[in-house]
């Protein structure tokens, strides 16, 4: 059976609960080395940053040749936070936690758990429903269960193999990929990489790969390099057209809308990029390559927003609406 190492902070526990429990009686080293099961290096190095970060009170005892606390301590309640902080943690605790059941955070599940219980004990608000905030839930889809080895493939920039099937086709394809990144994108989560029989960028959703197809495998070609920030830098979502180049697209907001585009703009742009912004419109310039995901976010906003330019996306959002209106068959 695998031999379970204590986490550094296990020992400063470990340390802090032997000291306490001696109260104030030196412990001899060689003791907290066993409980510890560290180095006579290592109990040193977590003294040091015991004293450091915790402002711990240890005394070395050279006769007793051991350690000592030199007044009462409790590890526990070295921490002291503000309102204002507490409620800072507790949004980056809940949004760890809408993470939680994804293979990558899995090891930090424990910890998460533990600061979110201390979280809501500092409160005094046990109940979800009465401390003033909530998260908007994260579904659990397939593919998750692929995170992990895919991130380790990347890591160890190694080639993997796995057969592919789109939503729209009967049949899956098998794919040769170097991969590059995960892209969380809308709570789903895709693989972007170099597709050898493709010789090509390619993105994939994670749940429409076949989990049991995925090995890694021995190619010997060498991908292009990738700089992830410069490829999606012009594009919305993972849909990247490598044929399309970027165009000006010239939006026009009602005044309404334009209050929640301007505080959250789904793209970002310049105060030069402004051509109008007065109490009857807003409109604005975007550089950025046209895809459906761009098309999808226009549709949201529905009779708030209007395609200046390019004329072509203008046709297609008209004949998007016009498919949407046969729907209901008026």
């Amino acid at each position: 059976m695998k031999k379970i190492i204590p986490t550094q902070y296990e020992r400063f526990q470990k340390i802090n609960g032997r000291l306490n429990l001696r109260k104030g009686a030196s412990v001899h080293k060689t003791e907290l080395m066993a409980l510890c099961e560290c180095s006579e290096r290592t109990l040193k190095e977590d003294m040091t940053l015991m004293r450091e970060l915790y402002q711990a009170p240890i005394r070395y005892n050279y006769s007793a040749k051991g350690y000592e606390y030199t007044h009462s301590f409790d590890l526990e309640m070295r921490v002291h936070l503000t309102p204002n902080e507490l409620a800072a943690l507790e949004a980056a605790v809940g949004t760890l936690m809408q993470f939680s059941h994804l293979e990558p955070f899995r090891e930090l599940q424990s910890a998460v758990s533990k600061l979110d219980q201390a979280v809501k004990y500092r409160f005094r608000h046990p109940n979800a429903e009465n401390r003033g905030i909530q998260f908007e839930n994260v579904p659990l889809l397939p593919g998750g269960e692929l995170i992990g080895p895919l991130l380790e493939a990347i890591r160890g920039r190694q080639w993997v193999r796995f057969s592919y099937r789109k939503f729209e086709n009967e049949r899956a394809d098998e794919y040769d990929l170097f991969p590059y990144l995960l892209k969380e994108h809308r709570n789903r989560w895709y693989l972007v990489g170099w597709a050898l029989n493709r010789k090509g960028i390619r993105t994939f959703g994670l749940e429409r790969i076949n989990p049991l197809s995925l090995q890694l495998t021995a190619i010997a070609d060498e991908a292009p390099v990738f700089d992830a920030n410069r490829y999606f830098e012009k594009a919305m979502g993972v849909a990247i057209y490598e044929d399309h180049a970027p165009e000006e697209v010239t939006l026009s907001f009602t005044p309404h809308q334009a209050n929640y585009f301007k505080t959250q703009p789904f793209f970002p742009f310049r105060n030069e990029d402004i051509v109008i912004d007065d109490t009857t419109e807003f409109r604005v310039k975007l550089h950025l390559i046209i895809n459906k995901e761009l098309v999808y976010e226009l549709a949201r906003m529905g009779a708030e927003v209007r395609v200046i330019a390019p004329k072509w996306l203008a046709n297609e959002m008209i004949e998007f609406y016009r498919k949407a209106v046969e729907r209901y068959d008026v």
